[in-house]
């Protein structure tokens, strides 16, 4: 069973963030780990899934990384 704090939002969107955006981070009143990229989007992680986020993302980036170089050579 997952819990969710109950002014949890669930929403799907899809935005791309560009390594160029400016981007803002803070930690929240209530301990949320918040960042801001340019105008575009705004996340709020609670520190579980903040953490969650940065092992998904850390096993990811090889393959990405290989993946953009892949798609340059064409």
């Amino acid at each position: 069973m997952v819990l969710q704090p109950s002014d949890a939002v669930e929403q799907t969107s899809y935005i791309r963030i560009t390594s160029e955006a400016e981007f803002k981070e803070s930690v929240t009143a209530d301990g949320d780990y918040e960042i801001t990229f340019d105008t575009t989007a705004t996340v709020a992680l609670t520190p579980d899934a903040a953490e969650k986020l940065y092992r998904m993302l850390g096993a990811r980036i090889p393959e990405l990384r290989r993946l953009a170089a892949a798609i340059s050579l064409n």
